[in-house]
């Protein structure tokens, strides 16, 4: 886990002590001091002000925090709300190379009342740890062996698509092919290498947060040769966080997430696993990562399936799969699908689906290309990095 944003409802669940360290001035206001206009304030804008913590300290990592001023019309109220986005692996050890665990959860709560208390924030334990889960941020770290550079792996990756709605995924691939980023509407995936993401300037990291004491550890472990695949799956809004972790825990899907859930023992390493899964137990990308195989024997390989399963119409199948397990393979799942639905059956892309998924079964049993076939291997493991096993890699 990396990142995750609660939010407080007030009243009297904080206290603040010094007004001042926000930007602007925090001045808490009755209903009738509103204006006239912000009264009938439009009901799609959700706060009259907000309020950025700002505070005059230095060294150790600090949550950033905003205070919103909130219009109740219904109640002819307004209400205070806070919002806490932390990153817990800085906020325990002040940076994110060290990994979180689901037990970890007292640890986690002492540390974040703390710091806030540097801010002259007062909140309870209680109440942080049920604070309204609205953004949460898992991840993975994995050291690479020499032999497999991140380029490669990130190549094999970017061969991959997430949604059968082919104008929904946006990907980008940036600093070299070390960075490749698939968003698929309020929900993204992250591939980088770790060590090199510290090393670069801020404006060119995928983390723009707070890396002085991870570039500390990267020097004492003398890790500045060495790649730590980093995944994150990130889950940017409210209904998205609690759709996910209400289907984990068996609840309801608008079941109110609080931050507590997010350290229920293994629910981190389930819903890491379930994101990558997504992405490869897709059938266009079980196509795409397919690993080097030489084509003819790709061909025997279907039509050994073929005869195997029984299908009809099993030498045109053949035929097909054949084609469209090459073109995924070489091109990737999105550029193909692209073509195809801009020329033919753009509203039924089920058509095409049908077919690229009678491809991906008649290849089935071809093995993953090597670098995704090293991370999958690595995510089920589901090791943490700790300073224990740093000290067993460096002795």
């Amino acid at each position: 886990m990396d990142t995750v944003i609660l939010k407080v409802y007030g009243p009297k669940k904080f206290k603040i002590k010094h007004l001042d360290w926000f930007l602007p001035v925090i001045n808490s206001r009755k209903y009738d001091e509103l204006t006239p206009q912000e009264q009938q304030q439009p009901l799609n804008r959700s706060y009259l002000r907000t309020f950025r913590l700002d505070v005059p300290l230095g060294g150790k990592y600090l949550p950033r925090v905003r205070v919103m001023e909130v219009l109740d019309r219904k109640h002819k109220d307004v209400k205070y709300v806070m919002e806490i986005t932390v990153s817990i692996p800085k906020l325990l050890y002040g940076n994110s190379v060290l990994e979180v665990s689901d037990a970890d959860f007292k640890k986690v709560l002492g540390a974040l009342q703390y710091a806030l208390s540097r801010a002259g924030i007062e909140i309870s334990q209680r109440t942080l740890a049920d604070a309204r889960l609205t953004t949460v941020h898992l991840c993975k770290n994995i050291f690479l062996p020499k032999n497999l550079p991140l380029h490669h792996i990130i190549k094999e990756l970017s061969l991959v698509d997430i949604t059968k709605v082919i104008d929904v995924t946006d990907r980008e691939i940036k600093n070299g092919g070390h960075v490749f980023h698939l968003y698929s509407g309020v929900v993204g995936r992250v591939f980088y290498d770790k060590v090199a993401d510290c090393m670069r300037p801020k404006n060119k990291r995928m983390d723009k947060g707070y890396v002085d004491q991870e570039r500390e550890i990267i020097d004492e472990y003398w890790l500045h040769s060495t790649e730590i695949f980093r995944y994150e799956y990130r889950l940017k809004k409210t209904v998205t966080v609690e759709r996910v972790i209400n289907k984990m825990l068996e609840r309801e899907p608008k079941s109110y997430t609080v931050f507590r859930d997010i350290f229920t023992a293994g629910i981190q390493k389930k819903m890491l696993l379930q994101s990558w899964h997504e992405v490869v137990d897709r059938a266009e990308n079980q196509l795409a990562l397919i690993g080097p195989v030489d084509r003819y024997q790709l061909l025997e390989h279907i039509v050994e399936n073929a005869k195997a399963s029984g299908y009809a119409h099993s030498k045109n199948n053949v035929l097909i799969a054949y084609g469209i397990a090459n073109i995924i393979h070489d091109h990737g799942a999105k550029l193909f699908k692209r073509l195809m639905q801009s020329n033919w059956d753009a509203e039924h892309p089920e058509r095409l689906n049908k077919k690229i998924a009678i491809a991906a079964e008649l290849a089935k049993g071809l093995p993953f290309a090597g670098g995704v076939a090293f991370i999958d291997v690595e995510l089920h493991k589901y090791e943490l990095i700790t300073r224990q096993t740093l000290d067993k890699r460096t002795r």
